[in-house]
């Protein structure tokens, strides 16, 4: 009896370093969002601060791309790229792809 409540004990402390992991991902996840969305936002209102004071002070307009457009252009692309590696990615070439891509050659080795 004493050895079959250390197994369940064993059972469940592992059960819980799965959920911890879980949750730690999912944690990681969500951070990754957030901080996304903090630098869309901090994009958006620079740039526009920016292209306000390049109207302000003058700037040449779009027909030159001023140097606020090209301050926008090269961040809107990191900001881009951030987007693609949190958003879009993770599907293509995450943990849950190469769960899929598993399972697939699984069932096609077992022949269902």
């Amino acid at each position: 009896m004493l050895f079959g409540g250390d197994e369940e004990d064993v059972i469940d402390m592992d059960a819980s370093d799965e959920d911890r992991y879980e949750y730690r991902d999912v944690r990681r996840r969500v951070r990754r969002r957030l901080r996304f969305v903090r630098h869309l936002v901090m994009f958006l209102a620079l740039n526009g601060l920016f292209l306000l004071l390049d109207a302000m002070t003058g700037g040449s307009g779009p027909a030159n791309l001023s140097w606020s457009l090209w301050v926008a252009l090269i961040w809107g692309v990191f900001i881009g790229w951030e987007f693609i590696s949190h958003f879009v990615a993770p599907s293509l070439w995450g943990r849950e792809a190469e769960e899929r891509m598993v399972q697939r050659e699984l069932r096609r080795r077992r022949g269902t």
